[in-house]
């Protein structure tokens, strides 16, 4: 192959086509998600969530959880990811153990509906998970993540609690 075929590259002259090999990601720098409205889902992502403003422009508003960064953009085609009442699309944000129970009550408190809670851990990621949706109907979880779970433990054979929301046809009809 002697160079790039998307147009992107057309003029670019800070890139160079190499013998290729494997993208190998070293982390995740941010995700996007979207929203119809960027004041409300900065308050929303600031005073429910508990994340913080970075900054924005006219179509974007950066955040930060921790140390990690996320991205609300207005596109002006939001689609919510999940039916309502479903969580399986969603953000999963770390809280402190020690924190969960109050950051429960903070949500009832705001009036979010709480649509989903497990406290039976999980597979993949250990620890009390709790589901709600954002103005925009977003998927959103809460997790005070006890670390990777028993990944030797059998698959799920589906996800019984999410069946009767679950975005699949049911297995009977």
């Amino acid at each position: 192959m002697s160079g790039f075929k998307s147009d992107a590259f057309k003029g670019a002259d800070t890139i160079k086509y190499e013998t290729p090999r494997w993208v190998a990601a070293t982390g995740i720098l941010h995700f996007t998600i979207s929203v119809t409205d960027l004041a409300v889902s900065r308050k929303f992502y600031e005073e429910i969530v508990g994340c913080s403003y970075w900054r924005q422009n006219d179509t974007t508003v950066f955040m930060k959880a921790g140390e990690d960064y996320f991205v609300l953009s207005r596109t002006g085609y939001h689609e919510p990811p999940n039916k309502p009442g479903d969580s399986l699309i969603h953000h999963a944000f770390i809280v402190a153990g020690k924190d969960f129970d109050a950051s429960m009550s903070h949500l009832e408190d705001q009036g979010v509906d709480v649509l989903l809670y497990e406290d039976t851990g999980h597979r993949s990621f250990s620890g009390r998970h709790a589901y709600f949706h954002d103005p925009d109907g977003n998927g959103i979880e809460i997790i005070d993540f006890d670390g990777v779970g028993d990944t030797s433990a059998e698959p799920y054979e589906g996800r019984k609690r999410r069946i009767p929301k679950s975005h699949l046809p049911s297995s009977d009809g």
